[in-house]
């Protein structure tokens, strides 16, 4: 059987041989990684970020293929191990195998589990912890989880000491006591252990001198002085009173109690405020960095912190972020720029409009993206005439838009006294891959400050009763104390509620904490009472109208309930700017005891009515589709659910939100299985539509591919001819992704049919990406013309814009060398795909007038164009070759300059290319860098790129492509000399290319090359 070690290093071993000398040290951190989250399938991308942070993430991908090649030279059995497929990686959950950590906590949990095998279970897991996890391995993903295994020994070793203690096995247990303090000599409650224990088994002078060497090591470390618990010991230790039987009690002062405010003085944080202090007043120039992160279970004090900040900073803003609200793009921007009131001398962007639209200027199309991250950031520039600090709490479950936006901010505001202090929950960031690359460039770029909350101990504890405890301090005697803080664990929010149930003179012990929530709700009025359930589910924040819409609140009653909730700090004002005031549940975990208290039959319903009031105060913009999908998928209103989500998808898609879109859209999907036939096959195929512009590869695309054909022959089946057609565009946009030109081709004919039928508008578009498609793939030119007049005839008789109609005609002028014409028609494309926030169309069409530029000779006008496709690329971010094929045409632009260094630049950019399998760019690159080479006598170079371009362009079977491709080829082996093989070359281009059907470029080459071969006495084939 297969195994593994990671305690002290990292083992594998099969079949009695050591394996893990024949793999790198990136290959067994790699492996280990794997290994810990064995249960999950890991995303590719979370992988190289993780395991290479530092990298670029192109970088960092090609590391991760260069690891898992070398993984699959040295270990052929690897696919035992790994399931691998083009998007993610994961330990294969059947192979057999031992694993030394998870015997390490089965060890510790059998130690809970069986009392009586307690102490030889706590011997075993600490005979396997002879070592840290990986000690080795310095990447950040690894430190929460060696602490978390280090915690759990250091608890193990805790409990043996008890247990020997309890034995009387003093010597034992000091040998243990040793142990933990090697692990950690800064922890003073390790000493009064073995203090204790020396002084249980006689040994005063030993257990005296312990006390000295932690008195010497507190002063050196921290300059303090031991605590009075410690100072007590050593007391009872000098005067020779040491219980024999029972331990030492830790003793905690309680403080005087005065009566608490409204918002309880800020307890047990005093080291972290400090820091929070310090970063707060750091000038511009002299600031550790732009952004503060708080991190620390839910409950320890994150927000808290961040109200205290603001109290006393002149200007904040405060956003929240919400667990529904993932889908919900700049949710937690909109919140926040709502919390102030408007600078009344500035001039507002109209694009904010589009965020705001209570300031008078509200827009119904999203704008451009960086046209609305530059607004953001001038508002936030005016209000910054005073420090400034913006509070975005619980970012773990922002969406991808406002993680790109923060980013965006932090590094255009550095020069301005704008600060961001942001909290995110202990392992739910990483979860969120948006988040967790923003925080990782920030870390990078030194502009993020960490700061980690941890549990109380026992005197913060004490301090945190006293100050909710009135009049109740004979209460609060030691075992008290104790008990709260074992039934909270040290979270501040847990012993909170624990306390105030002390000072109402509740129960003195707790065993649940939604119990005690459950009894502190119990003592609201039937008003309130009614009110909490709607308000609960409609999320974390609510507003009283809506809460009064969908439950038939009267009026008086809800102010009434309202007012009884803020007094009893179940909820707080969430103050907007010129809007509806809203409300917030002071704390999360109450919301979902409340959520939970509901049944099942109930909540659906309370779902189910929130969905359809929602729908009926739905806007243009389909802002409201989101929230619309998630309470009607509550309520199992299916077709709401998978409609709303489409809308909302939709809508993700206008907003760059590529990834948002891909989840809504499958999230609809699961719902249209439920739905009739012919609402099932209209929402589902314009979710697939969806799926495909966001992008998808490997599996996810052969699938939907194989849906999207099932649903159209059923579409064809029942004649519902409109519906085909979205099918179709589905189907194009995918195939166009891959460069699957052939299967394009293939569904030309089946368009056509579906147009003559459908409506006009609905054959308008089919008919114009039939010819734009045509013009792509460089064949039929004189089809795909006809195809685009008559789409354009149809489209003008229903007053409707069809962006493929413009792009088409361009490429039909570009074919035939009227660049002019094709360039005012590309450019209308452009404006017409911008007019309806269609960034894929769009950053395609800017692409061929890049291309444009190229094939007129003009490389610098071409760069503007390849700057702009990189920018919309950029925020698109999903799994499409956007990206690449900006940065190729750039590079063959600057290539085509003679700037310095371009060469280099375009062989990465070509085998950029090459990996994502973008053949038809790849083929016009390497096409015009080869026509660049064979003018500059680099006839070698120009020979191979030429043979590589014809490899892809015979595989597309693009005739102009091909003809260009073969031309440059023969022409440079002919001036290499190489008069045979040009002659190969040259009968094989005159017998498989049809003249007639090239471009006006490609029959300039294709003659040159037939001049050439003639000179050389070598005449075609007469076969042709």
């Amino acid at each position: 059987m297969l195994q593994v070690k990671l305690l002290g290093g990292f083992s594998l071993t099969g079949e009695g041989a050591s394996l893990a000398g024949i793999l790198t040290s990136r290959s067994q951190v790699l492996l280990a990684y794997l290994i810990l989250h064995r249960h999950v399938s890991q995303p590719r991308q979370r992988l190289a970020s993780q395991l290479w942070s530092d990298s670029t993430d192109t970088q960092a991908r090609t590391n991760l293929r260069k690891e898992l090649s070398h993984l699959r030279r040295v270990l052929p059995s690897l696919d035992q191990l790994l399931l691998i497929d083009a998007r993610s990686l994961q330990w294969q959950p059947s192979i057999p195998f031992t694993l030394d950590v998870t015997q390490f906590e089965e060890a510790i949990q059998s130690a809970r589990t069986t009392p009586s095998l307690a102490q030889s279970a706590l011997e075993r897991a600490l005979e396997l912890h002879h070592s840290d996890l990986l000690p080795d391995c310095e990447d950040e993903w690894i430190l929460p989880e060696r602490d978390r295994i280090q915690q759990m020994y250091v608890r193990a070793v805790e409990q043996l000491i008890d247990l020997l203690k309890t034995q009387q096995d003093y010597q034992s247990a000091l040998n243990y006591a040793q142990q933990l303090l090697r692990v950690d000599p800064l922890n003073e409650s390790t000493y009064c252990t073995l203090m204790q224990l020396h002084g249980l088994s006689g040994d005063r002078a030993n257990a005296l001198q312990i006390y000295h060497r932690c008195m010497s090591v507190l002063r050196e470390e921290f300059g303090v002085d031991p605590s009075l618990t410690t100072r007590k010991l050593y007391q009872l230790l000098l005067e020779d009173e040491l219980p024999v039987d029972t331990p030492i009690q830790p003793i905690i002062r309680l403080h005087s109690l005065t009566p608490a405010p409204s918002r309880l003085p800020l307890v047990g944080r005093k080291q972290e405020w400090r820091v929070v202090e310090q970063w707060a007043s750091a000038s511009v120039g002299d600031a550790p960095s732009e952004m503060l992160l708080l991190v620390g279970e839910p409950g320890i004090g994150k927000t808290r912190l961040l109200e205290e900040l603001r109290d006393i900073m002149p200007i904040a803003l405060w956003g929240r972020g919400f667990a529904a609200e993932l889908v919900r793009p700049y949710g937690i921007w909109i919140d926040a720029l709502r919390s102030l009131e408007l600078p009344p001398t500035v001039t507002l962007p109209p694009e904010l409009g589009f965020l705001l639209p209570e300031i008078g200027q509200p827009v119904n199309a999203p704008p451009d993206r960086s046209h609305l991250f530059d607004a953001v950031v001038q508002l936030l520039a005016a209000w910054a005439q005073a420090p400034l600090v913006v509070m975005l709490d619980d970012i773990q479950w922002i969406d991808e838009a406002s993680s790109a936006l923060l980013h965006y901010a932090i590094r255009l505001l550095s020069h301005l006294p704008v600060r961001f202090a942001c909290t995110a929950r202990t392992g739910e960031l990483e979860a969120n891959v948006a988040v967790s690359r923003v925080m990782q460039a920030l870390r990078r770029e030194r502009r993020l400050q960490t700061l980690e909350l941890h549990a109380f101990d026992r005197e913060q504890t004490a301090e945190l009763l006293s100050t909710v405890s009135s009049g109740y301090s004979a209460a609060l005697s030691i075992e008290r104390v104790d008990q709260v803080f074992i039934d909270s664990g040290g979270n501040p929010l847990f012993a909170l509620e624990l306390a105030r149930a002390s000072s109402q003179n509740q129960s003195a012990h707790t065993d649940d904490l939604e119990a005690l929530i459950n009894d502190r709700l119990q003592q609201l009025d039937s008003n309130a009472h009614d009110l909490l359930p709607w308000a609960a589910a409609l999320g974390r924040s609510f507003k009283p109208t809506m809460v009064a819409q969908v439950a038939d609140y009267p009026l008086p009653q809800l102010l009434m309930a309202i007012e009884q909730l803020e007094q009893q700090a179940v909820i707080r004002p969430s103050t907007s700017m010129g809007n509806e005031m809203g409300y917030d549940f002071a704390h999360d975990i109450v919301r979902q005891v409340i959520y939970r208290k509901i049944s099942e039959p109930r909540r659906h319903l309370v779902h189910l009515r929130i969905a359809h009031k929602l729908n009926q105060c739905s806007t243009p913009d389909n802002a409201l589709a989101g929230d619309i999908a998630h309470h009607a998928a509550l309520g199992g209103d299916h077709e709401l659910a998978a409609a709303a989500a489409l809308l909302a998808a939709e809508r993700c898609l206008k907003l760059f939100a590529y990834a948002e879109a891909s989840t809504l859209a499958q999230r609809g999907i699961q719902h249209c299985q439920y739905l009739d036939k012919r609402t099932r096959i209209r929402l589902q195929l314009g979710l697939l539509r969806v799926t495909a512009i966001a992008g998808v590869t490997g599996d996810r695309a052969a699938q939907l591919e194989a849906d999207a054909q099932q649903l159209m022959r059923e579409a064809s089946e029942l004649g519902f001819k409109d519906d085909e057609a979205i099918g179709l565009e589905a189907l194009w946009v995918l195939y166009f992704n891959q460069s699957n030109f052939t299967s394009i081709h293939q569904q030309l004919v089946q368009a056509v049919e579906v147009s003559r039928v459908a409506s006009p508008a609905t054959a308008a578009r089919l008919l114009a990406s039939s010819g734009t498609c045509l013009t792509e793939i460089g064949r039929d030119m004189v089809r795909a013309e006809a195809l685009l007049l008559e789409a354009q005839s149809l489209a003008a008789r229903v007053d409707l814009q069809v962006t493929d109609i413009y792009s088409g005609l361009g490429g039909v002028h570009f074919h035939n060398g009227r660049y002019a014409e094709a360039r005012a028609s590309l450019l209308q494309a452009c404006k017409q795909a911008q007019v309806e926030q269609d960034h894929w169309r769009g950053c395609l069409y800017v692409s061929y007038l890049a291309m444009l530029e190229l094939e007129t000779g003009d490389p610098a006008a071409a760069l503007p164009h390849c700057q702009e496709m990189a920018i919309v690329a950029a925020k698109i971010q999903g799994e499409g070759s956007e990206g690449a094929v900006a940065i190729a045409l750039e590079a063959l632009a600057n290539y085509k300059l003679q700037q310095p260094g371009a060469n280099a630049v375009l062989e990465q950019a070509v085998a950029a290319l090459q990996q994502i399998d973008a053949k038809r760019m790849l083929a016009y690159v390497l096409i015009r860098a080869a026509e660049v080479d064979l003018a500059s006598e680099q006839l070698t170079l120009a020979a191979s790129r030429a043979e590589a371009a014809l490899q892809a362009a015979q595989i597309m079977n693009h005739p102009s492509e091909t003809a260009l491709a073969w031309a440059i080829l023969i022409q440079s082996v002919l001036r290499l000399g190489e008069l045979e093989r040009a002659t190969t070359q040259f009968e094989a281009l005159h017998r498989q290319i049809d003249r007639p059907t090239l471009s006006a470029r490609a029959r300039v080459a294709f003659d040159q090359t037939l001049q050439i071969m003639q000179e050389h006495k070598i005449h075609p084939n007469q076969e042709k």
